[in-house]
């Protein structure tokens, strides 16, 4: 099974969970890189709440792995104002996910869901086999509390991965029961 974790980080916390998760589950990993770089401070702060409430998207660098030759792909956002990050719309304009096994995993401010509701709408057509979300952890004023948040995020990736090797081995047997029947 090929496993992709995909993500975008604004400050470093999602990139902390999906190397973590890529770790945990021998995964390849993207980053989605934007053409104009943000900070979550300043008046990137303001731009950034422009982008999510207008719905623009971002242009962004082509990236090493193509998401549509993975199983599974574990895509991760920063949170922003109660949405994922626009520069996944850039994404999905250009590159259709679908009928794949996807995993959505974000870090925020907050403990808000809303974000990966509105991320798993967007990708309605594959088959959504979790959601997670973390505060972000490298802004923990202790290192075994970064590392707990961390080691929680991989955990919880290892048995999505598991569940989705059983998946796919069931998949493959009743595909070869309808090719070899006797």
């Amino acid at each position: 099974m090929k496993v992709l974790v995909l993500y975008t980080t604004l400050d470093g916390n999602t990139e902390a969970v999906a190397e973590a998760i890529a770790k945990k589950t021998d995964a390849d990993v993207s980053k989605i890189v934007r053409v104009s770089k943000r900070h979550a401070y300043g008046i990137d702060r303001f731009r950034l709440w422009l982008e999510v409430t207008f719905k623009r998207h971002p242009g962004i660098f082509p990236f090493k792995h193509d998401p549509r030759d993975y199983d599974l792909i574990f895509i991760g956002t920063p949170v922003w104002f109660d949405r994922y990050n626009p520069v996944f719309d850039t994404l999905f304009e250009v590159i259709k996910i679908y009928d794949r096994k996807i995993a959505l995993f974000s870090t925020g401010e907050t403990d808000s869901q809303k974000a990966l509701d509105k991320f798993a709408k967007k990708l309605q057509d594959s088959v959504i086999l979790g959601r997670y979300h973390c505060i972000e952890p490298i802004f923990e004023d202790k290192d075994e509390d970064t590392e707990k948040i961390l080691d929680e995020a991989a955990t919880w990736a290892k048995g999505i991965a598991d569940e989705a090797a059983k998946m796919i081995e069931q998949e493959e047997f009743e595909r070869r029961k309808t090719i070899f029947k006797p």
